[in-house]
């Protein structure tokens, strides 16, 4: 075939720089997957942890306040601990801390979900139909190419863990009415960012090292799915069975949790609530055996009362005890996550390669 011209054209468009690189392989990868109409399915469903805790933060600034809108629900808020009603913002830390604990209790389910819907095609896609050369043949680099398919993932997960909490913790700022909310719930907002950074780059690398391992997205996505539910089956099991601190490094999510209660203060905040008064402890027992969870299988029968049982140290009741914190020491955890960190980049390493090396 013959060559009409070999001449040199130049280009007059505007060169971007660095973080147009990236930026521009974040952006497809965005539009690509929000037309998946499963990643919107979860994306609405996610909505809904964020919504409530939103609108119990509202609800705690208002009861702070005193405030006349919360007057239908005298009858409600009567039953809490006097110790709590009278002085409702020393409680308010660990109340906001044990809220937020709960929502990225919730959350997590979402993430995995999303990281299990949009990672399997981020890498593997473009070794199935050879891609990577034209991204390499670009002025990209490696690690450039990377950050942008990390970016992706970054991008849904931070709209279901970091966006929900600001939007949240402005609303409770907004209705607290008091300047001090801020100083009080300044390092829990900042340890909530954090563990919201430890999800995405800790499931954004693993699930590109797994993108890469394999050219059909399906096995990927399946690979996914055993790794994050077999571990927390296998966290379970060895609960049960061997019952030893180190049990719950089994399980994924358990590491990625243990890391959430050390950078919120959960401990600290769950002893302030066990230090309530009794009227409180059976309070929160009859929120458990309550008309709307009595007789729910799992649950057992209504406790009795305090007089009728002899005391206990914690909560027995089964919706308290997932308030509880863990006990082994979260750098367990952080050497798991590292471990796997570490891991995934040498994967990403060996199975992405430069131009020069690919087949």
């Amino acid at each position: 075939m013959p060559i009409f011209d070999q001449g040199y054209q130049h280009w007059d468009g505007q060169l971007s720089g660095q973080f147009g690189r990236i930026l521009a392989i974040v952006s497809r990868g965005v539009q690509v997957q929000i037309r998946n109409r499963w990643v919107r399915w979860i994306m609405l469903a996610a909505l809904g942890p964020a919504f409530l805790l939103s609108v119990f933060l509202v609800i705690w600034g208002l009861f702070e306040s005193k405030s006349s809108l919360l007057t239908p629900f005298f009858g409600l808020l009567k039953n809490l601990p006097e110790e709590l009603q009278a002085g409702p913002k020393a409680f308010r830390i660990a109340v906001w801390t044990l809220a937020v604990r709960q929502f990225f209790e919730l959350q997590i389910f979402f993430s995995m979900m999303l990281v299990l819907l949009i990672g399997p095609d981020l890498i593997s896609q473009d070794l199935r139909f050879n891609a990577l050369p034209l991204y390499l043949s670009r002025p990209i680099r490696r690690w450039e190419y990377f950050v942008g398919k990390l970016g992706v993932i970054a991008v849904f997960l931070s709209a279901v863990t970091l966006l929900p909490v600001l939007v949240a913790f402005l609303l409770g700022f907004g209705f607290s009415l008091d300047a001090s909310v801020i100083r009080d719930t300044g390092l829990l907002f900042l340890g909530s960012l954090a563990y919201g950074v430890v999800v995405v780059f800790s499931a954004g690398l693993l699930m590109l090292a797994f993108s890469s391992m394999s050219r059909n997205s399906r096995y990927v996505g399946a690979t996914w799915l055993v790794f994050w539910l077999v571990s927390g089956v296998s966290a379970q099991v060895l609960k049960e069975t061997v019952n030893r601190d180190w049990c719950p490094l089994a399980s994924y999510t358990r590491n990625l949790l243990r890391i959430r209660d050390s950078l919120i203060g959960a401990h600290a905040a769950w002893g302030q609530i066990e230090r309530l008064t009794e009227a409180g402890r059976d309070t929160f027992d009859a929120m458990a055996s309550g008309p709307f969870l009595r007789g729910r299988r799992g649950l057992g029968p209504p406790l009795p009362p305090m007089s009728r049982r002899a005391p206990r140290p914690q909560f027995q009741s089964p919706i308290m005890a997932a308030f509880i914190p863990p006990t082994f020491p979260w750098w367990w955890s952080a050497s798991v996550l590292c471990g796997l960190a570490v891991l995934s980049i040498g994967v990403l390493a060996t199975r992405v390669r430069g131009l020069d090396r690919l087949n």
